[in-house]
């Protein structure tokens, strides 16, 4: 580490920096990629190889503080602030703590399988006091409620955490249709992120605002354990497994997909050379 970057810092986060950054240098060099400035891509399979190996997610923030403290100085944007790099790492430390309540981890929730939970959302389920079937009107705004929380949770990548801390002043929806955008708060990076909503999401989240919502609201106010239990109940309706399905199934869904458009997208600029 240059004697500029390591300026301020303690004893001790030096060594742990130096031990990020010794881990970041054998592994991308001895793969024959960009060792300085780093690539958020390959950044973002570093981070995954890591958690694979079982590393907690406080190693992996660790690590990536340090990658990210030694690109401070670099001139453009730092390779390890890239949205998709810090999502991915809320990502791995949801899966982490998802795998300390479950045996199995989770089963992600592509979107179609969301576009089937939303066109099953509105069944009437017995969650009444007394077990008493719900009426259509509640039934239906229940289902509202959980195709918004969902999708938005799936579009957004967001953790059953930062689904909690979604406030309506966070949702942005677009108007005469075409999307919107929810502003996600990413510790790591001391700001809040912006991602991109769809038109289906976006309709969603208007559906079940109130009329006299202000920005400071919360747009879901349940528990931790709320959550999990309405998006089971969602996959089970749509006659998906609800076993392994967790609060991090849709921000899982939503990294599969983006996977296989890139494979996509790779194929086709293949084919058309």
């Amino acid at each position: 580490m240059v004697e500029s970057v390591a300026a301020g810092l303690s004893a001790s986060t030096r060594r742990a920096y130096r031990t990020g950054q010794r881990n970041w240098r054998s592994w991308a060099s001895g793969r024959g990629l960009a060792v300085f400035p780093a690539r958020p891509g390959d950044l973002q399979q570093w981070l995954t190889v890591l958690a694979e190996q079982d590393k907690q997610p406080g190693t992996l923030r660790s690590y990536h503080s340090a990658v990210a403290h030694w690109h401070r100085e670099l001139p453009g944007a730092n390779p390890a602030h890239d949205p998709e790099v810090l999502r991915l790492l809320d990502l791995l430390a949801g899966q982490a703590a998802d795998r300390g309540r479950a045996p199995e981890p989770p089963d992600p929730l592509r979107w179609h399988q969301i576009r089937q939970i939303a066109d099953n959302a509105h069944k009437p389920r017995r969650n009444q006091p007394g077990r008493r079937l719900e009426t259509p009107g509640q039934a239906q705004r229940r289902g509202d409620i959980d195709i918004a929380m969902i999708a938005v949770a799936h579009e957004a990548s967001l953790r059953c955490s930062q689904i909690l801390a979604l406030r309506w002043g966070d949702v942005d929806v677009f108007e005469h249709g075409g999307g919107g955008q929810v502003r996600v708060p990413h510790p790591t990076a001391g700001q809040q992120d912006l991602a991109p909503i769809s038109e289906f999401t976006a309709q969603a989240l208007a559906l079940i605002r109130p009329p006299d919502a202000d920005g400071g609201q919360r747009v879901f106010d349940f528990s931790p354990n709320t959550v999990t239990r309405r998006i089971k109940a969602a996959a089970r309706d749509a006659d998906i497994d609800p076993t392994n399905i967790t609060a991090s199934s849709p921000a899982l869904g939503m990294a599969q997909d983006l996977n296989a458009y890139r494979a996509q997208m790779l194929a086709l600029r293949k084919t058309s050379r």
